[in-house]
């Protein structure tokens, strides 16, 4: 059967950008149709993207590459740089809202980490953090109310229905100040990735925010590489070594496989086999014809493998019930041999759960043509409030500041905080204090007001960041890129969660072996007649003004 989608009948294919957890079309939220009338880029003066200019910074390891490998450093950089000299602030109050994904900060009076901050930028930073169970509601709320707003809003990859026409008329237009060469001004957020741009996206064809950048991959295989040694399971192995090693390590209350409940609401569980048996990521595109991976039999062999892992009862058999935070508990202690997790969770709080019961690995695709899926290369993006070019100017500089690249004063001071109270260093790197712990920018997120590039360091575990960069020369050559990235379509922001639950039941169903998979064709269909068909025109006329 061929499942292309005419130019005309494109116009209504839909939301599969929003079906994968970890990949929303970021700035999808809301939009005209193919009209090309309000947020839509179609048919609009696109302003351009920044001029990409990289900052010189320490030698790694070992390099990164354009497939999306990360520099790899074993070592701290003995000496770092001053990469922001003109003063960054005036003194005056600035107000951000961020989402939080820990702990309240301690209050500014008692939070030497906030102290520092506030005086290397030279402004007072009043912080509203929200938790991230209540930022889908604080954010609509917000977005209704006529009152005024923070100067600076960070925005998650969490799609909203009317953000996009909200940040249009209520955001600053940052294009003039960021566009092409004028990003220059701006050194640290020259030195942003185009992609992290383009992950992010247009909005009527101008530039309303700053992308907080992240590494390439996407949803990752994390796995105990000390069980799979002693089982004898090869780093590179086919389906069947991959099927037969899950069946290995699943013996004495220890399960091969650890899902969680989360995943089965959309193609955040099928991701990694999906990749693995060469299915488009999320979509396929042909000229300006969008395809969806659910109509590839590739994906559908990928549902064939996870029916396979049931039947041969090597996952949790809470899958459906578990919480991604019970199941990450799972994995650092055994009890799960490997666990779907999002790659920002390879990092020295993971390796410290784990406590050095195993080393850690992820695992690689298993297909002979695999397509490992790449994520949108951004977390969310921070816009600001509409003020005079002065202020907008001031709001970048601290943008600019926490952008600041690794090897840099100000990357240590906003990712460590103050030498002597907050870190130590020695011959090993970076050892975090006692105080880190009650300090930190997760707890007070200045991470989310603005990124570096990030690269492979893990302080304290320079075998397990070697293993992770091999991992990423063995998968990312061969990873593609969501092609609906960046591209918005109104039917995904407002039928969004309908459409994930449809393609996430429909995955559960057969998996668990409730439903034969003959009936994914059912769900397909009911996926299409809800809003499927819709948004696919939608993204064709997004992905013409766009190229």
């Amino acid at each position: 059967m061929d499942h292309r989608i005419d130019r005309r009948s494109l116009l209504r294919l839909a939301g599969v950008g929003t079906l994968g957890l970890t990949f929303p079309s970021l700035l999808t939220a809301c939009g005209a149709g193919p009209s090309g009338g309000g947020v839509s880029n179609a048919g609009k003066d696109l302003a351009p993207w920044p001029t990409h200019v990289p900052l010189p910074g320490p030698s790694p390891d070992a390099p990164g590459d354009d497939s999306g490998v990360q520099p790899l450093f074993l070592h701290y950089p003995d000496q770092v740089v001053q990469s922001v000299h003109d003063p960054v602030g005036d003194g005056s109050d600035v107000t951000v809202m961020v989402v939080s994904y820990g702990a309240p900060p301690k209050p500014v009076e008692d939070n030497r980490y906030w102290q520092a901050i506030n005086a290397a930028l030279g402004v007072n930073l009043k912080v509203t953090v929200v938790p991230d169970p209540e930022y889908g509601q604080k954010m609509a709320t917000l977005m209704a109310s006529t009152g005024d707003l923070p100067d600076m809003i960070m925005f998650t990859n969490l799609a909203m229905p009317h953000a996009a026409e909200f940040v249009q008329a209520r955001c600053a237009d940052l294009s003039e100040f960021v566009g092409g060469d004028a990003v220059k001004a701006f050194p640290n957020l020259a030195n942003l990735p185009t992609y992290a741009w383009k992950g992010m996206g247009r909005i009527g064809g101008k530039l309303h925010g700053i992308p907080l950048e992240r590494p390439m991959p996407a949803n990752s295989l994390f796995v105990n590489r000390t069980a799979m040694d002693t089982a004898g399971i090869p780093k590179d192995w086919t389906t069947e070594q991959y099927l037969d090693a899950m069946k290995e390590l699943t013996a004495d209350r220890r399960w091969g496989v650890g899902w969680f409940k989360t995943l089965f609401g959309g193609l955040g569980g099928i991701t990694y086999h999906a990749g693995s048996l060469g299915a488009p990521n999320t979509w396929s595109v042909d000229g300006d014809e969008f395809t969806s991976t659910l109509t590839s039999p590739r994906f559908e062999q990928a549902l064939e493998v996870m029916r396979t892992l049931v039947e041969a009862g090597t996952h949790y058999p809470d899958s459906l019930t578990v919480s991604s935070t019970d199941m990450q508990s799972h994995f650092h202690n055994g009890t799960v041999a490997s666990m779907n997790d999002g790659f920002g969770s390879v990092s020295p709080a993971t390796l410290n759960k784990i406590n050095g019961r195993f080393a850690l690995d992820l695992g690689r695709p298993y297909g002979s043509q695999a397509t490992p899926w790449q994520g949108p290369g951004v977390f969310g993006y921070v816009t600001f409030k509409k003020a005079e070019s002065a202020r907008i100017k001031l709001l970048l500089r601290i943008v600019d500041y926490f952008s600041a690249p690794f090897g840099t004063e100000e990357y240590e001071l906003a990712n460590y905080g103050v030498e002597g109270e907050h870190f130590t260093k020695d011959a090993d790197g970076i050892k975090t204090t006692g105080l880190y712990g009650q300090e930190n920018n997760s707890l007070l997120p200045t991470k989310y007001i603005g990124t570096a590039p990030a690269v492979l360091y893990l302080p304290g575990y320079p075998d397990v960041a070697k293993s992770v960069h091999e991992w990423q020369k063995a998968s990312l050559p061969r990873s593609v890129r969501n092609p609906a990235t960046g591209l918005r379509s109104a039917t995904e922001a407002s039928k969004g969660a309908q459409l994930n639950q449809i393609v996430g039941d429909g995955i559960a169903a057969i998996t668990f072996g409730r439903k034969p998979p003959s009936v994914w064709k059912d769900v397909v269909a009911q996926w299409r007649q809800a809003g499927g068909d819709r948004v696919a025109e939608e993204l064709a006329a997004e992905h013409a003004a766009n190229r």
